[in-house]
């Protein structure tokens, strides 16, 4: 039993309505025995609710990601939310819902429902058009720009709650002020960077969407200036990576992956009932077990989650390694990033992470700015 269950459900498995150029699930599905285990069957999706149902205590938050996820069907999540609503009915349990999705094919009734059900919606979107429509295109290969800031006027008009999610890639690190501007005259105050991955193994940055040390330097260091001082003006615009910096630096826990210092270990549930350590780990070696014959405690306390979250410390570097990060001084922001960013073996010790340079520069840089804000935060939000 746990007091609070995250599951982070893959119903439509790794199909999706397009093509991003920079996709790294495509790498992922390719490296597996099964590509795509297609839409989650009815029955499957029941077990995984009354399994969950039995193991949380307090919430249970579903988060639906891809591939597309929407790709199941508006009737999918009606029928997932009746019978999660039946099945904690009389329990002291909070659900809470959220849906990561390109919102292609986004209708105002699917909207509706998400709303109604009070989903928090992540919206893909790389920036105005001749950014986002560089990488992000169809299978016919045109632009996805148009589609998506409808769907965002849609969510908008409906009060759906949502935020952007950005891929940051060569080009939009090129062109972060101008994607930021973007964003702040759209209206859009709540964004999320993510860092676009190599496909798997590959060790350098040899693609055109690559995003080499260099750049990611430049990206951070060019949007913490922007970020900062619309903050001083009082104007906050909500960056995740930046929230959880904030945090760090006001001794408070920090909540997104790769700023915790360690990998807790995830319940990744492809369509199949296959589970998975991590998004980025859904690959057949990685596999810790099956929502259909077992528990989430005995999927919890498999081998393969055990390793993963073994090999997931920092403290399995390398003594040369170890000793660089123990006596790092940004080491109290970085903590060593994302485990994916240090992937591989040197003598069976984890790797240093990819972006170590770059992180240690911005963290030089950022580290007063942050101490900064968070005392002014503290003093308008003791609990942030």
């Amino acid at each position: 039993m746990t007091d609070h269950l995250t599951l982070l459900i893959k119903p439509a498995s790794s199909l999706c309505n397009l093509r991003c150029r920079y996709c790294f699930y495509h790498s992922l599905s390719e490296n597996r025995n099964v590509g795509s285990y297609g839409i989650m069957r009815p029955e499957t999706a029941k077990t995984l609710i009354e399994k969950a149902a039995e193991a949380a205590k307090k919430s249970i938050t579903f988060a639906f990601q891809g591939g597309e996820p929407s790709l199941a069907g508006l009737g999918y999540f009606e029928h997932f939310a009746d019978y999660a609503k039946e099945k904690t009915s009389g329990k002291k349990l909070r659900i809470n819902y959220s849906i990561q999705t390109n919102g292609i094919n986004m209708t105002e009734e699917f909207a509706r429902f998400l709303k109604a059900n009070n989903f928090l919606v992540g919206l893909s979107l790389d920036g105005p058009k001749e950014i986002n429509d560089f990488l992000r295109v169809d299978p016919k290969g045109e632009g996805t720009h148009k589609n998506i800031t409808k769907t965002a006027e849609l969510f908008d008009r409906l009060k759906v709650d949502y935020n952007i999610l950005t891929v940051i890639t060569a080009q939009t690190a090129k062109h972060i002020e101008k994607i930021y501007n973007y964003f702040k005259n759209r209206n859009f105050s709540y964004l999320q960077f993510i860092p676009c991955l190599e496909p798997l193994g590959n060790s350098g940055f040899g693609e055109v969407y690559s995003l080499t040390p260099k750049l990611y330097e430049k990206f951070l260091t060019t949007l913490f200036g922007l970020w900062r001082s619309d903050f001083e003006r009082g104007s906050y615009i909500s960056i995740r990576f930046f929230d959880n910096l904030v945090r760090i630096a006001a001794n408070q826990p920090s909540e997104q992956c790769g700023t915790q210092g360690y990998c807790e270990g995830q319940f990744v549930i492809e369509a199949d009932g296959s589970v998975f350590p991590c998004d980025f780990y859904c690959v057949d070696n990685w596999k810790t077990g099956d929502i259909l014959d077992m528990s989430f405690d005995e999927i919890y306390n498999s081998p393969n989650m055990r390793k993963f979250m073994e090999t997931s410390l920092y403290g399995k570097y390398s003594a040369a390694e170890g000793e660089k990060c123990a006596s790092c001084e940004v080491y109290r922001l970085c903590r060593g990033g994302c485990r994916r960013d240090r992937d591989g073996e040197t003598d069976g010790y984890a790797k240093s992470n990819a972006y170590c340079g770059a992180l240690y520069n911005f963290f030089r840089f950022a580290e007063p700015h942050l101490k900064d804000i968070a005392k002014k935060c503290l003093t308008n939000n003791p609990k942030l």
